[in-house]
């Protein structure tokens, strides 16, 4: 029995080469594409937990702070404080205000916390006190 004219076997010897090489090429690609996508998930993820810290240590801050300018009647000393292995600072205004009669002191207090790192985390928290006289 004689092959067809249209196959000839001798001719297609390299043909299964180029086909692995595209095939492997395609899945190195899909594999690198999948491990990006997973680091930048997780790298995202733990950058919004470290985001989440900072905002509660600057909330622990102004709620540390609080009593003792309620206890006062004055701002307290700034400067920075560690909480929760981030830094945080208070800066803290104090403004009279006068309704009618009644003289109250309004202070206005921002937190900040920051996370050092190769890209810092930052929050702020920001409150208003009022005392009354």
């Amino acid at each position: 029995m004689k092959a067809s004219p249209l196959i000839n076997l001798s001719r297609q010897r390299g043909a299964a080469l180029f086909v692995a090489i595209f095939l492997i090429t395609v899945v190195v690609l899909a594999a690198a594409i999948v491990t990006l996508t997973s680091v930048t998930q997780h790298t995202g993820q733990a950058r919004a937990g470290q985001a989440d810290q900072a905002w509660y240590a600057a909330l622990a801050r102004l709620e540390s702070e609080i009593p003792g300018i309620l206890g006062s009647g004055a701002c307290p000393a700034g400067g920075s404080q560690p909480i929760a292995g981030l830094q945080t600072t208070l800066s803290c205004e104090r403004v009279e205000v006068r309704e009618g009669p009644n003289t109250q002191a309004v202070f206005n207090l921002r937190a900040e916390a920051v996370l050092p790192g190769t890209i810092p985390v930052r929050r702020t928290a920001r409150a208003q006190i009022i005392s009354g006289d």
